[in-house]
């Protein structure tokens, strides 16, 4: 009996930890992963603060990240494209300029990446795919894992009686 109320109070202290709400800056990223002729993979923020913003238009942000063709990881800068000025992408240094979807929502100022899969042509026609995904926070970790092992005890405990 004791080893379940100990159980009880450990589970119980583990939800709540998991319930506390999370930082504002909790680290969250997205993955950005672009497929075609152009191959390219960097990783932003959750929260992006652009360095350049022209509302209704566009913003760039800096990517310390940026490896494309499996080549060295370079310092780069994304330019980001409303659909007002065609939508797409580009790159200051590796990436060309690739036309198509507006894969953010907000204004430039604060924008809010829309993770999914885009197809984007290139001044060529060729098309290129971007994937951007986005890592769960800890706190949706830690929750699901708090309610397996609420559900495993509760078997276990059915299984007892």
């Amino acid at each position: 009996m004791k080893s379940i109320l100990k159980g009880g109070a450990l589970l119980a202290t583990f939800i709540f930890l998991a319930a506390l709400p999370a930082h504002a800056d909790s680290g969250a990223t997205y993955d950005f992963q672009l497929s075609g002729p152009v191959s390219a993979t960097w990783t932003m923020s959750e929260n992006p603060t652009p360095f350049f913003v022209e509302e209704g238009t566009a913003f760039a942000v800096d990517v310390p990240d940026l490896s494309m063709d499996g080549g060295p990881v370079i310092d780069d800068t994304i330019c980001f494209f409303n659909l007002s000025d065609g939508g797409g992408l580009n790159s200051v240094i590796a990436l060309p300029d690739f036309y198509g979807r507006q894969v953010y929502m907000g204004d430039e100022a604060n924008p809010t990446f829309m993770t999914g899969f885009y197809n984007f042509t290139m001044d060529d026609g060729q098309t290129e795919t971007l994937c951007i995904t986005q890592a769960p926070e800890p706190t949706t970790i830690l929750l699901l894992f708090s309610g397996l092992a609420a559900l495993g005890l509760k078997r276990k405990r059915e299984a007892v009686n």
